[in-house]
This record gives structure tokens, C-alpha cells and sequence, in this order.
């Protein structure tokens, strides 16, 4: 028997489950895109980029700056360091008939230490190299906007992919909500003909059409469920998070205010980063044309070295004084007389690289035009079907009303009802998945057209 006590445990217990379900919190599209925004590694990778390459720039820009090394050395030989003039000697003393040479003495030299130990500065500044720091900095610029549009078309690429996943959940969530409904009309078909069988009203096949129904309305119910569980798990890899709990509340967008076709593809034209990408490529073509063209000419260069710490390692009055502090400066000049052909080849391979882009520019308009007219017509398309299927929508529905009464009334068959019952869902499911290709089509449109930024507008 439940006394008092009982009843407050059940009641507490009902209390926790409300509290449990009332914490469960809604994710908008735009707290998911800034959600996305702060943890999807793929978008943390491409601005990693951004910072690398501004070191790279920075790095060769260092290329217009002298060079200032420091150096060091130390070597010790196995003797000292001397030429020997004896054999000169020998001649000499057998040219004077003198019997023994060595009373001319040693004739040898020391020029060096056994040890030797200097220090020392030396710098290097180009002056003139025919054009190619120039190009190799403003390369890396061009390297830097190349990243700066991928950064752009990632983003963008990313919106595409939040909005296809985001409501990829919004209609499992619908069509699960569809599945229970159908599964409920089911058992309760199956409960109305379990009853009119046991009045002898309709014959057991009737009761059977109906058990099998309930069946199959169960096996789409169940995969329903699945579905959730697969659309959320993809969502979450998107955000980057472990799972996702909340509920979803941002609805589909059933309208839209789109502008002509014409607007869209000349806005691909001047806004899609990765046609932007491509004009870049053809910048950075024509600054390898021009690095190219600068092995033609000569490298000019100031130089200049000297030494500060030494022990006195040489003689002859160059480096046999601690207080010797000798320095050199000068101009150099490197001209590759021949190569083999290699500059000459190496400029026709880049003017080259520079024509194959040109094509592949052209090519990818044409094929980014084609997209856009795509999905243009199929955001247009798909508000005719939802239209048309509304209406089919209504029809179901009063034709499910009208059998289940007669079938009440034994005027129908069991399968009439079940077959009334399937295409009302259908239908449901038709409208779902017709607005799910709407707003995926609007969000590619967006993006290819490089106005990714305006689907958030139409989720707020």
C-alpha cells in the first residue's frame, strides 16, 4: 500500500524529471554558426595559415636589409706553419762551391701558429639584383591575400555545410514527430478493428491488415529515432563538440526575397573567393615572369668584413698584432654567362603557368554560372512543389477522415484506412524534405555567389 511518504517520493522524482527537462536549452542557427566560429578546427587551421604567412612575408622582406654575420674559429695543426726556402739555399751554396750550405743558415719562414683563434664580423647588402626581391615580396603579399580568401571561402563553406547539417536535425526532429503520429493512428486502427472483429463485423484478414501496419509504422518509427541520433552526431562534428542536447530553434525558412539570377552570377564573378583565388594565382603567375626575367640581369652586392679577436695567428704584418683590427669592403658582381639554357626554359614555363591559368579561369565562371542557374532553379522548384504538395496535403487529410468514419461504419476496408494513412504521411514527409532542399539550395546559392554572410539573416 503507498502511504505519504510514497506519494512525496514520486512526486519529488516527477519534480527532478520536469527540472531535467525544463534545463534542456535552445540552439539557434546563429548560436550554433558562433559556436562553430569559436571551436571548428578546420576554420582555426586555415587562420594559422594567415599567421604563417605573415611571417613569411615579414621574412622576406629582410631580403631589402643588409646581412650582418658574426663569426669564430679556432684550429690547431700538428706543426707550425712555415715555408721552407732551403732547397734555393742548397743552390745557392753549390753555386759559391761552399761544402756545407748550412752555414747560410735556416731558410725557413714561419708564417703561422700551430694554434690559431680569430673572431670576427662580415655583412652583405644587395643593391641590385635585376628585379628579384621585388617580386619575391610581392609574391608573398599575393600569398597572403591567396590565404586571406581561403580563410573567406572556408567560412563561407562552413556556413553551407551548419545550414545543411543544422536542419538535416530539424527534419529528423519533424520526421520522427511524423513516424509517432502515424504509429499512434496505427495502434489505434488496430485497436477499432481488434473490436469490430470481436463483434463479427469485419473478418480477422481486416484485423491482420491493420497488426501489419502497426508493424511497419513501429519499423519507421524506430528508424526515426536513428536518424536523430546520426543528425545530431554530424552536427556536433561541425561545432567541434562532443554532442549535441539542445533543441534546435530556429524553424525553416519558408520564403525567401531573392534577387534576379543575373545578380547572382555577376556577384560570383566579384565576390566568390575561390574565383578570387584564381585571379590572385594569375598575379602571382606574372611575378614569377618577372623573377625570371631577373636572372637576365646581374647581381650586385656590398660586402665587407673584418676582425676583431685573433691570436696573432699570421705573420708578415697582417694578423701578428693583437691590436690588428683588419677590414675589408667591397662591391661584387655574380652574371651567369651560361646556364644551359635554364633561364631561358624557366621564363617560358612560367609564361606558360601564367596561360594555363587563363583557362582555368574562364572554366571555373562557366562552371560556377552553371551552379548558381542550378540552384537558382531548384530554390524555385522547390516553392512549387511545396505549394502543390500543401494542397495534396489537405485532400489527404480529409480522405483519412472520410474512410476512417466509414470504416467505423464498415462501409471501408482496413487497407483503405492504411493506405489513407500512409499517403497523408507521405505527403508530410514530401513538404519536410521539399523545405530541407530549399534551404539547402538558398545557402549554396549564398555561397557560391559569396554572400554566405546573408543566409544568417534569414535564420534570425
Amino acid at each position: 500500500m503507498f502511504n505519504t511518504r510514497h506519494y512525496l517520493k514520486i512526486g519529488f522524482c516527477v519534480f527532478l524529471c520536469c527540472s531535467q527537462h525544463s534545463k534542456a536549452q535552445n540552439l539557434s542557427f546563429t548560436d550554433a554558426y558562433n559556436k562553430m566560429y569559436q571551436n571548428n578546427n578546420t576554420l582555426k587551421a586555415v587562420n594559422k595559415q594567415s599567421e604563417t604567412q605573415q611571417y613569411v612575408t615579414k621574412s622576406i622582406n629582410g631580403l631589402r636589409y643588409p646581412s650582418l654575420n658574426a663569426y669564430a674559429m679556432g684550429v690547431v695543426f700538428d706543426k707550425k706553419i712555415d715555408l721552407s726556402f732551403n732547397d734555393a739555399r742548397n743552390n745557392l751554396a753549390g753555386f759559391l762551391n761552399l761544402p756545407d750550405a748550412s752555414v747560410l743558415g735556416d731558410w725557413k719562414v714561419q708564417v703561422g701558429k700551430k694554434e690559431m683563434g680569430f673572431a670576427g664580423l662580415n655583412a652583405t647588402w644587395p643593391i641590385f639584383t635585376g628585379g628579384k626581391i621585388n617580386a619575391a615580396v610581392s609574391a608573398s603579399k599575393i600569398e597572403s591575400e591567396i590565404i586571406d580568401k581561403t580563410i573567406e571561402s572556408t567560412e563561407n563553406h562552413l556556413i553551407s555545410e551548419l545550414a545543411t547539417r543544422y536542419f538535416q536535425v530539424k527534419l529528423a526532429d519533424e520526421a520522427y514527430i511524423v513516424r509517432k503520429q502515424v504509429l499512434d493512428a496505427m495502434k489505434h486502427h488496430l485497436y477499432n478493428a481488434s473490436k469490430l472483429e470481436e463483434n463479427g463485423i469485419i473478418a480477422p484478414a481486416e484485423r491482420l491488415v491493420a497488426d501489419v501496419a502497426v508493424s511497419e509504422a513501429n519499423r519507421e518509427f524506430l528508424a526515426a529515432e536513428k536518424n536523430i541520433k546520426l543528425a545530431r552526431t554530424a552536427l556536433a562534428n561541425t561545432l567541434d563538440i562532443d554532442q549535441i542536447s539542445d533543441d534546435l530553434s530556429t524553424p525553416f525558412i519558408k520564403t525567401a526575397d531573392l534577387n534576379t539570377l543575373e545578380y547572382y552570377k555577376e556577384s560570383a564573378i566579384t565576390n566568390y573567393p575561390e574565383l578570387q583565388k584564381i585571379l590572385l594565382q594569375k598575379e602571382l603567375a606574372e611575378e614569377g615572369i618577372k623573377a625570371k626575367k631577373a636572372n637576365y640581369y646581374p647581381d650586385i652586392a656590398i660586402f665587407g668584413q673584418t676582425v676583431l679577436l685573433h691570436n696573432d695567428p699570421v705573420a708578415f704584418g697582417i694578423l701578428d698584432s693583437s691590436r690588428e683590427r683588419p677590414w675589408v669592403v667591397g662591391v661584387g658582381l655574380t652574371y651567369n654567362i651560361f646556364g644551359g639554357m635554364k633561364n631561358k626554359n624557366e621564363l617560358k614555363a612560367a609564361k606558360s603557368t601564367r596561360e594555363t591559368i587563363d583557362f582555368l579561369e574562364a572554366k571555373a565562371q562557366r562552371d560556377v554560372k552553371t551552379l548558381i542557374e542550378n540552384l537558382y532553379f531548384e530554390i524555385e522548384k522547390s516553392q512549387e512543389e511545396i505549394k502543390n504538395l500543401k494542397v495534396q496535403e489537405e485532400f489527404a487529410t480529409e480522405l483519412l477522415r472520410v474512410r476512417n468514419k466509414a470504416f467505423a461504419e464498415g462501409l471501408a476496408t482496413s487497407t483503405d484506412v492504411v493506405d489513407a494513412e500512409t499517403n497523408l504521411s507521405v505527403i508530410k514527409l514530401l513538404i519536410l524534405n521539399t523545405e530541407y532542399v530549399y534551404i539547402i539550395s538558398l545557402a549554396n546559392l549564398l555561397e557560391y555567389s559569396g554572400q554566405s554572410k546573408e543566409f544568417l539573416k534569414y535564420t534570425n
